[in-house]
């Protein structure tokens, strides 16, 4: 699966969260799923008149690594917690 994120070329670790109107720059970002979602928001923020010269488009390929159940995610007080309750 490839997904996408908009990174700042000023700064390689500030990527681009909100929405088309109102934007900041964060370590995380927004990911967005497909590129459809990516061209709407770009769209978007070219009609909201943003200043998009300094904005790279980051591709990143998500892999499954292994399925694993809810109780191992959980932390080992809490699911005590849980089952004694």
């Amino acid at each position: 699966m490839i997904v996408y994120k908009i990174r700042n070329k000023n700064n390689n670790e500030q990527f681009l969260t909100g929405t088309p109107t109102y934007h900041h720059w964060d370590k995380t970002g927004r990911m967005f799923q497909t590129i459809g979602k990516l061209r709407a928001f770009l769209t978007n923020s070219l009609k909201g008149n943003k200043n998009v010269g300094n904005w790279d488009i980051v591709e990143y390929e998500l892999a499954e690594l292994s399925a694993k159940g809810v109780h191992e995610m959980i932390k080992p007080e809490q699911l005590v917690k849980m089952l004694t309750t």
